[in-house]
């Protein structure tokens, strides 16, 4: 099954409600959109989210890799996530790319590399996915220039 292209834009819900579904037995999209504040289809997006890295799977249950990121210190459930994201073939790219390149027109490194991954959405579907991706490895970068090391 391909990945489903990411349409949840806020990380921050994103690891919401990753954590409210690994902590909810039998959670399903219903409990996540009242569990966030969020229409139906909403929740669907943060959930997919999850899904595409793998944090969950189709039935909406924790995959190991949400088990290992929960009992194997559990004090950087943020930090692995984000590892996650950084690391996944399509965002870990772009991500690098936003990292070594701040001034490179990062829009257009994506939507080649988006475009050749997902063909067949339209103009305007792919401007979404793709600032969302954008979004996603600008907070991880300003979380991390932020860090006192």
């Amino acid at each position: 099954m391909k990945k489903l292209l990411i349409q949840a834009n806020n990380l921050k819900t994103v690891l919401d409600v990753f954590t409210f579904i690994y902590k909810t037995p039998r959670c399903n999209k219903t409990l996540v959109a009242n569990h966030i504040g969020f229409t139906l289809r909403q929740a669907d997006y943060y959930t997919n989210a999850c899904l595409y890295l793998g944090l969950i799977d189709e039935k909406m249950e924790p995959t190991p890799l949400a088990h290992d990121i929960f009992t194997n210190n559990p004090s950087n459930i943020i930090e692995r996530i984000y590892e996650c994201i950084i690391t996944d073939e399509l965002v870990g790219k772009i991500f690098a790319r936003r990292l070594l390149q701040p001034d490179y027109d990062v829009f257009a490194y994506a939507e080649s590399i988006v475009k050749e991954n997902y063909p067949g959405y339209s103009e305007s579907v792919y401007k979404r996915r793709i600032d969302t991706i954008i979004t996603w490895c600008d907070t991880i970068i300003r979380i991390f220039n932020n860090q006192k090391f």
